[in-house]
């Protein structure tokens, strides 16, 4: 059942992004701090999204490690 809801919710993400990239297909020109280029709208704000969905995952890695370190050493210092 999980696996239904997953491909459902990807099958939906995948048209939404078809929609956003086929309706702001104009160029935009962009400068970062070594490279310089033109993409369409579309591209950009998908590669934002994609660029906060990584920023998200390991924000929260991190502070699942962290949590994780702080029970080891909360174990190790109650075993003393």
């Amino acid at each position: 059942m999980f696996r239904w809801l997953l491909l459902i919710a990807l099958a939906v993400a995948v048209a939404l992004g078809l929609v956003v990239g086929i309706l702001n297909p104009q160029e935009v020109n962009f400068d970062l701090l070594f490279f310089k280029g033109a993409l369409p709208l579309g591209a950009i704000m998908l590669l934002c999204f994609i660029a906060g969905i990584l920023l998200a995952t390991l924000w929260g890695l991190f502070r699942r490690l962290m949590r994780l370190s702080k029970r080891r050493s909360e174990a190790s210092r109650v075993d003393i």
